[in-house]
C-alpha cells in the first residue's frame, strides 16, 4: 500500500472481507495475555515445588553428608532465582502486551486496521517467543523462532487488505468521485493521486495542496457563498452536496459537489475534515438550463395578461394564477373549489353555459369561452379561456388545464366600435339622403335651365333660318357672314346646353348593374352616329363577346362619346380605322382606338376636365364635355379610364368598369334586352 493513498484505505477497508472475518476469529491480546499469564503462575508454581524439593533433599544430605546439602542448597538458591528471573519476564511481557493491545484498540477505533497490526507486531508477545526459544523443532535454524498463532493470523489479515486495498484502488481509478482530507485549519493535506485524470477533477494535486478549502484559487464560491460552509465546519458538522464552480485554467469549468465530515484522533480531538468530490457538470448545467428556462417563463407570465388554471374531475377550479387572483379580489376563496357556472352563473347565458358544459363533460378541448365577473361595486370584466382535458397514466380523467385572459378592453373595444358604427351608419344615411337630395334639385335645376336655355336659342335658330330664307338674296356678303355665324352660335350652344343636362343627368341616375354585351351595345351606337363629312368611311372593328358588368345606359353614353370622338378625329384620314376590343394588359379591361389626329401625350391628364379643348372649334367641332362625362361614369362605376396617344398618330383609351359581382338569384335581364334598354 502506497503511503499518500494510505488514509482512504484506513477508512474504505471494512470488515466484511474474508480474511477480516478471519482475523475477527483470532483470539484478542487480551485472551493471549491471560493465557501467558496463567502458564506463567504454572511455571512458579513448578519451579517453587522444585526448589521445596531441592531443599527437603539438600536437608537431609547434610544430615549425612555436608558437602551434598551444600550442592543442594545451591541447587535450590540457583532454582529460586530462575523461577524469579522468568516471573519478572513474564510480568514485564505482560505489560508490553497491555500496551499493545491499547495501542491496537485505538487504530481500531480511528479506523486504521492495518495500523493496528503495525502496532501489534511491533509489541509481538514475547512470553510466547520466549517459551519457542525455549523449546526446538527439528530442521529449523537453532535461536529460530517458531510462529505464533497471532503471528499467523496477522499475516492472513495483512493479505486479506492488501488485496482489498487493490480492488479499493481499482474501483478508486474507474470511480469520478475523488478524496480528500484537511487539517484542524482546514487546509488541504491530501487528495487522491489520480486527481489530474480526465475522469476526475482534471486539476494537478499540487493545485490544492496547502489551500484552505475555501480559499482555493480554482474554486469559486457556492450558492450562497463560503459563510455557510465556515459555520457547519465551525460547529463540526457534515458537509452535504456543496456545489461550487472549478475554473481550470486553459480548459472550461467544471462543477463539483463535495461531501465530507469531521474527523477526530482515539482522545477525541478534532483533527480535520475528510470526504469525496462528485463530478456534478451534467447535472448543474441541467440545473442552471432549467433555471434559466423557469426564470423566463416566470417573467413572461408575469408580463403576460394570460394565467394558468386548473380543476378536477368534477371541473371545479382548484388553482388559478396570480393575474386571475387580483382580478376576482377578495372573492377567491369563494371560486376556489367551485366550478365557473356556480362561482359566476350570471356572467354568461344559461344557453351559453349549457354548452359549456357540454364540451367539459365529453371531454373536449375548447377555446375562447367568454363570460363575465360581476361584482359589487367594481366595473365589469370579461375574462375568456381556453383548456384541455388532463389524463393520468392509466388514462383516467382527472381535470381540465389551460389559461385565461382579460379581454375587458377588448369587449369594451367593441362596444366602442359598435357605437361608432352605428353613429357612422346614422350619419352616412343622413349623409346619402341629403346627397341625394342635392341630386334631386341639382337634376331639377338642369332640366329647367336647360328648357329656360333652349327656348331663346331655338327662338334665335329658328329666326336665323327664317331670315335666311327670306333675305338671303337681299343681304350683303358680310351680313350673310353674320348671320351664318349667329345661326353656328346658336346651335353651339343649344349642343352645350344638352351636354351639361347629360353631365348631370350621369351623376344622379342610379346605377342598376347587370352583364351588358358591349359589342352589340357598340354597334347599335355606330350605327346612330351623325353623318360627318370625311375624307373615306370608317373601318369599324368592333371584338365580338365583349361583357361587362355596368349599367346599360350609362354604357351607351360612353360609348357614344368615345365612338363619336373617334369617328370626329378621322375625318381627315384617307383610310380611317376605329377599334374596340378587350385590353391585353388589364384583366376586365377594354380600349377605343382610333388613327386620327391624336394629341400631344402630355397633356393627357387634362383631357377629362370640363370644357378642355386640345383642337381649334373651326378644325374639329364639339363643347369640350363628352370625355368628363365618360369619366364621371366611369368612377361612379369604381373603375378607371386613361388616355394615350401621339400627335397625328391616333387615340387609345384603355377603361375598366367595376369588377365583375355576384348575381342575385332575381331574374336578370338578357344581352338583347340591355341593348333595347339601352338604346330607349
Amino acid at each position: 500500500m502506497s503511503e499518500p493513498d494510505a488514509p482512504a484505505a484506513r477508512k474504505a477497508a471494512p470488515k466484511t472481507d474474508s480474511g477480516l472475518a478471519s482475523a475477527a476469529q483470532t483470539p484478542s491480546p487480551r485472551h493471549a495475555s491471560a493465557a501467558r499469564l496463567g502458564a506463567a503462575v504454572a511455571a512458579v508454581w513448578v519451579v517453587g515445588s522444585l526448589v521445596v524439593l531441592a531443599a527437603l533433599l539438600a536437608w537431609r544430605a547434610a544430615e549425612e553428608d555436608l558437602v551434598w546439602g551444600v550442592a543442594g542448597v545451591a541447587a535450590s538458591l540457583l532454582l529460586g532465582g530462575s523461577a524469579l528471573w522468568l516471573l519478572r519476564r513474564l510480568v514485564r511481557d505482560a505489560h508490553r502486551d497491555a500496551q499493545a493491545l491499547g495501542a491496537f484498540a485505538q487504530h481500531l477505533r480511528g479506523g486504521d486496521v492495518a495500523g493496528a497490526l503495525r502496532a501489534v507486531r511491533a509489541e509481538s508477545p514475547s512470553a510466547i517467543s520466549v517459551w519457542s526459544q525455549l523449546s526446538s523443532t527439528p530442521g529449523r535454524e537453532p535461536g529460530a523462532a517458531l510462529p505464533s498463532q497471532f503471528d499467523q493470523r496477522a499475516h492472513e489479515v495483512e493479505v486479506a487488505l492488501g488485496a482489498r486495498e487493490q480492488r479499493w484502488q481499482a474501483r478508486m481509478r474507474l470511480s469520478a468521485d475523488w478524496h480528500w482530507e484537511t487539517d484542524a485549519e482546514l487546509r488541504l493535506t491530501w487528495v487522491s493521486q489520480d486527481l489530474a485524470s480526465l475522469v476526475k477533477l482534471g486539476v494537478q494535486p499540487s493545485d490544492l495542496i496547502g489551500h484552505r478549502l475555501d480559499a482555493v484559487p480554482l474554486f469559486q464560491p457556492p450558492d450562497g457563498g463560503w459563510a455557510l460552509v465556515q459555520e457547519r465546519t465551525a460547529q463540526r458538522k457534515a458537509l452535504r452536496d456543496v456545489v461550487i464552480e472549478v475554473r481550470r485554467r486553459g480548459r472550461s469549468p467544471v462543477w463539483v459537489a463535495l461531501n465530507g465530515r469531521a474527523h477526530f484522533d482515539s482522545e477525541g480531538q478534532y483533527t480535520g475534515y475528510e470526504g469525496v468530490g462528485r463530478d456534478v457538470t451534467d447535472e448543474r448545467i441541467a440545473y442552471l438550463r432549467l433555471a434559466d428556462s423557469e426564470r423566463r417563463h416566470a417573467m413572461m407570465a408575469e408580463l403576460a395578461a394570460d394565467w394558468y388554471w386548473h380543476t378536477d374531475e368534477a371541473h371545479r377550479l382548484d388553482e388559478v394564477g396570480p393575474v386571475a387572483r387580483q382580478l376576482v379580489g377578495a372573492r377567491i376563496d369563494q371560486v376556489i373549489g367551485r366550478t365557473r357556472w356556480e362561482a359566476f352563473p350570471d356572467g354568461a347565458s344559461p344557453g351559453e353555459w349549457d354548452a359549456h358544459r357540454a364540451d367539459l363533460q365529453a371531454h373536449r378541448p375548447f377555446r375562447g369561452f367568454e363570460f363575465a365577473l360581476r361584482q359589487a361595486g367594481q366595473t365589469l370584466r370579461w375574462v375568456s379561456v381556453s383548456g384541455l382535458p388532463r389524463f393520468d397514466a392509466r388514462q383516467q380523467f382527472i381535470g381540465y388545464h389551460g389559461v385565461g385572459r382579460d379581454i375587458t378592453l377588448k369587449k369594451r373595444a367593441e362596444r366602442l366600435l359598435l357605437t361608432r358604427n352605428e353613429q357612422l351608419e346614422r350619419l352616412v344615411a343622413a349623409r346619402t339622403a341629403e346627397l341625394e337630395q342635392n341630386n334631386r334639385d341639382l337634376e331639377a335645376f338642369a332640366r329647367q335651365l336647360a328648357h329656360e336655355l333652349r327656348t331663346p336659342i331655338s327662338q334665335v335658330v329658328g329666326l336665323t333660318d327664317l331670315l335666311k330664307s327670306a333675305a338671303w338674296e337681299r343681304l350683303e356678303a358680310g351680313e350673310r357672314e353674320w348671320l351664318r355665324l349667329a345661326g353656328v352660335s346658336a346651335r353651339e350652344m343649344s349642343h352645350t346646353v344638352t351636354a351639361l343636362l347629360e353631365l348631370a343627368r350621369s351623376t344622379s341616375t342610379a346605377l342598376l348593374l347587370e352583364p351588358v354585351d358591349l359589342s352589340a351595345l357598340a354597334t347599335s351606337v355606330i350605327a346612330e352616329l351623325p353623318w360627318v363629312e370625311r375624307a373615306a368611311p370608317i373601318d369599324w372593328r368592333v371584338e365580338p363577346g365583349l361583357v361587362a358588368h355596368c349599367s346599360a345606359p350609362l354604357a351607351r353614353v360612353v360609348l357614344t362619346n368615345l365612338l363619336g370622338n373617334a369617328a370626329k378625329f378621322t375625318r381627315d384620314v384617307a383610310a380611317p380605322q376605329v377599334e374596340l376590343g378587350r385590353e391585353p394588359t388589364q384583366d376586365g379591361a377594354f380600349f377605343v382606338q382610333d388613327n386620327g389626329a391624336g394629341f400631344d401625350a402630355e397633356c393627357a391628364a387634362t383631357l377629362f376636365q370640363p370644357f378642355v379643348r386640345l383642337h381649334r372649334s373651326d378644325q374639329f367641332h364639339g363643347t369640350g364635355l363628352g370625355l368628363s362625362i365618360v369619366r364621371r361614369i366611369i368612377e361612379r362605376h369604381g373603375g378607371q379610364i386613361s388616355a394615350h396617344g401621339q400627335a397625328g398618330q391616333g387615340a387609345r383609351f384603355v377603361l375598366r368598369f367595376s369588377p365583375a359581382r355576384a348575381v342575385e338569384a332575381a331574374p336578370q335581364l338578357g344581352f338583347g334586352d340591355s341593348v333595347r334598354d339601352a338604346a330607349a
